[in-house]
């Protein structure tokens, strides 16, 4: 019995993973999904910004008209009361 032969092997088995192809594929679809969304939400802030900036932007133009037409009725009312007496 002083055989110095090796045992033979047994093959190897790995731990059975019940991982199947639509878990992977619905984690993927998971990650597209929070991807687009949090693309589409950047989009909108930056539209929201845009938009801010535009409302902005025509306040002051108003404004600016607005000043304009106060000064113009201003210097109408002077030159009437310059004439009148």
């Amino acid at each position: 019995m002083n055989d110095l032969t090796t045992v033979p092997s047994a093959p190897i088995q790995h731990p059975i993973v019940h991982r199947d192809v639509t878990t992977h594929l619905v984690n993927q679809e998971n990650a597209m999904t929070l991807i687009q969304e949090a693309l589409a939400r950047s989009h909108q802030q930056e539209a929201q910004r845009v938009a801010e900036q535009h409302r902005l932007a025509r306040r002051l133009t108003a404004g600016r008209g607005w000043a304009r037409l106060a000064s113009w009725a201003a210097a109408r009312a002077e030159r009437a009361r310059h004439r009148a007496g």
